[in-house]
């Protein structure tokens, strides 16, 4: 039987790049996906909205967002209206668990609003162990990669 210890640490490199636990992802991200790995608690009305990035996270972030919070605010009130979908819904590797923080989420109502561009297999154990529904958004990786030319020409 392997060592499960391996699986969660780096295989290859690129000078950006680490191939993790079968996928490829920003190095700097690294510390970040094993710490929300190892640290966070899934509770079974928790909502995890992923997708690759450029395909559609921003879309699923406004939808979910609206959805979840029509009773709270009229459309003219939205957040969204003032506010960037990407800060209304963090996402897990890149804000909450980013620069060895561990995220206290007591204090937030459920049902709790997550994002994540992991795939499934990379998920912490607590959401696939839990009723925490999970809404994967993809599209034809041909736009992905049209939609990531664009963004990066822009920059």
């Amino acid at each position: 039987m392997a060592d499960q210890s391996n699986q969660r640490h780096p295989q290859k490199h690129t000078p950006n790049s680490t191939h993790l636990q079968g996928f490829w992802c920003p190095s700097e991200f690294v510390p970040n996906i094993i710490s929300f790995q190892n640290h966070f608690q899934a509770l079974d009305d928790d909502i995890v909205l992923a997708s690759k990035p450029k395909a559609g996270t921003t879309w699923l972030k406004s939808l979910a967002f609206t959805i979840l919070n029509r009773h709270r605010f009229l459309l003219s009130f939205s957040p969204l209206n003032t506010t960037n979908p990407h800060d209304l819904i963090l996402f897990f590797e890149l804000s909450h668990y980013r620069n060895g923080r561990l995220p206290d989420f007591a204090g937030i109502s459920s049902p709790m609003l997550f994002s994540t561009h992991l795939p499934y297999h990379a998920l912490a154990e607590s959401i696939k162990q839990s009723n925490a529904r999970n809404v994967y958004v993809t599209r034809n990786p041909l736009d992905i990669m049209v939609s990531q030319w664009h963004f990066l020409r822009s920059m």
